[in-house]
C-alpha cells in the first residue's frame, strides 16, 4: 500500500538524514558490495563516500526528499545539464573513496564506473544519480513519487533523463516509468553489471500499474 509521504526540495539541513537513508538503502547494492567489501563497515563507508556528493548536489543539482512524519525517508538526487560547477570543498568523493579502500583500488573503481559514459544520451540530459528509500518502506511507491517529480520537471524543460543501476531488481520499476536500456558494462571481471537506462522527454509511463516500486 502506498505511503502518505510528501515530496519536496531538500535543504542543506537535510544532508545528514540523506546520507543515512542512502547508506541504509545501498547497504546490499551490488555496486557498494563490490566497491566497499567490508560488510561490517559498509553503511558508514557508504555514508562517508556519498556524503560529499550529496552536498554538491544540494548546492548545484536537484535533490528531492520524501518525508514521513517530519523525517526524511527517501531521496532522489539529479545532476542537471548546464549546472555550474559545485563549490570546491573537502573532502571530495574520490578522496574519501581513496581513504576507504586505497588510492589504487579507488582509481580502479572510478575508471570502471567511467567506462559507462559512452552509454549516456548524446544530448544534454538530467542524470538520476541516487534514488534511495528507507529499507523498511521500500515497495510502497515512495521512489516512484520522487522519480515522477524529477521527470515532470525534466519534461517541462524538454530534456531527457537517464540513470545507471547495478541492481537488476530495479529494472522493472524503471521500465514502467518509461526508461529503456542503452547498454550495459561489467565493472571489472569480478564486478557487477552496470546498466544504463534512458527516458526521452515526454515518454508515457505505465507507473499506475506497477507491481514493483522502490
Amino acid at each position: 500500500m502506498p505511503l502518505d509521504v510528501s515530496v519536496d526540495a531538500a535543504t542543506a539541513a537535510d544532508s545528514p538524514a540523506i546520507r543515512t537513508v542512502l547508506a541504509r538503502a545501498y547497504r546490499a547494492n551490488p555496486l557498494m558490495v563490490w566497491a566497499l567489501p567490508d560488510e561490517a563497515t559498509r553503511e558508514d563507508a557508504c555514508a562517508a563516500w556519498l556524503g560529499p556528493s550529496v552536498d554538491r548536489y544540494l548546492a548545484v543539482g536537484r535533490v528531492d526528499v520524501a518525508r514521513l512524519d517530519g523525517g526524511v525517508v527517501g531521496v532522489a538526487a539529479w545532476r542537471l545539464p548546464g549546472a555550474p560547477p559545485p563549490p570546491v570543498s573537502l573532502p571530495s568523493p574520490a578522496g574519501v573513496l581513496a581513504a576507504l579502500v586505497g588510492r589504487g583500488r579507488a582509481r580502479e573503481v572510478l575508471e570502471a564506473l567511467g567506462s559507462a559514459a559512452a552509454l549516456a544520451p548524446a544530448a544534454p540530459a538530467a542524470y538520476l544519480n541516487y534514488l534511495a528509500v528507507e529499507p523498511a518502506l521500500q515497495r510502497r511507491a515512495v521512489g516512484r513519487l520522487m522519480v515522477e517529480q524529477g521527470v515532470a520537471a525534466a519534461d517541462a524543460g524538454r530534456i531527457d533523463t537517464y540513470l545507471g543501476t547495478t541492481d537488476a531488481r530495479n529494472l522493472p520499476f524503471y521500465r514502467r516509468l518509461g526508461y529503456r536500456s542503452t547498454g550495459a558494462v561489467r565493472l571489472e571481471p569480478d564486478g557487477p553489471v552496470l546498466e544504463v537506462l534512458h527516458r526521452p522527454q515526454g515518454t508515457a509511463s505505465s507507473a499506475n500499474h506497477m507491481t514493483v516500486s522502490p
